[in-house]
């Protein structure tokens, strides 16, 4: 494949990693590790290289303008049936952690379990208790949401929700609020430069256990949007989440 190709391709993944941060329960990181662009991300972030890093951000911005504008609708509309959607998105991830892993031992199911308990505790709390307000709360949440969105397995979604800036972040998204998006940003920025660097090193000494610790977040994760209601329609809805995950993994894998 050509380098321009290459730049292409790189492009149309990154869409649906910025939609994936836009969901609740998803997470962005996760569904860059499907489309097998995890390393290239945190490689661009770490050494800041500005040329990827404008490509990367420019398809994510793209899915996080598409995600803005149709979530909050659907949200609205039909929230059950997103749920069983986003369920069958975070579920079939976890294969592609999974894969990593290597042979299970001892040590490994007790992190996956540890991990799967903590994003299990996380994903039912129902909201930070914080008395940040206006331009500091966008600034600490873009920071601490920015972990997030390249941690495979938390949701970068979820964080903001938790922090009460997820809804007022959409609206500043579809309003072009600049002012709370600059500073939202400037959190965004920081928080993924400082990142960046730890992971990285943990991914490259310790692979098979971040994985493993990454499979039981994801897990974990998934009862943010477990369905409360049981509806056919959701069924279809949760085995189109599957089927979209197994197509990207495989675009992923091919391109």
């Amino acid at each position: 494949m050509s380098k321009k190709n290459n730049n292409l391709a790189l492009f149309l993944k990154s869409i649906p990693f910025g939609l994936a941060n836009t969901l609740p329960g998803v997470s962005g990181g996760t569904i860059a590790v499907v489309l097998h662009i995890y390393e290239t991300l945190i490689h661009a972030i770490k050494n800041i290289k500005f040329k990827k890093l404008i490509i990367i951000g420019s398809g994510a911005i793209v899915g996080v303008y598409i995600g803005s504008t149709v979530i909050t609708d659907i949200y609205a509309n039909n929230p059950l049936l997103l749920n069983y959607f986003l369920f069958g998105l975070v579920l079939t991830s976890a294969h592609s952690t999974y894969q990593k892993v290597g042979r299970i031992n001892f040590w490994k199911l007790l992190f996956l379990l540890i991990a799967f308990g903590g994003a299990l505790f996380f994903s039912l709390e129902i909201q930070f208790n914080t008395e940040m307000s206006g331009l500091l709360l966008y600034f600490v949440a873009g920071f601490f949401g920015s972990v997030a969105m390249i941690l495979p397995g938390i949701s970068g979604g979820t964080i903001l929700v938790l922090m009460g800036v997820y809804h007022p972040l959409l609206a500043a998204i579809n309003n072009f609020n600049l002012l709370f998006l600059s500073i939202f940003g400037l959190g965004v920025i920081l928080g993924l430069l400082v990142f960046a660097n730890v992971f990285s090193y943990l991914l490259k000494n310790y692979e098979k256990i971040i994985m493993t610790i990454l499979t039981g977040l994801i897990l974990g994760s998934s009862a943010a949007v477990f369905p409360s209601t049981f509806i056919m329609n959701g069924v279809l809805t949760f085995i189109l989440g599957v089927v979209i995950i197994l197509i990207l993994e495989f675009v992923g894998e091919n391109t």
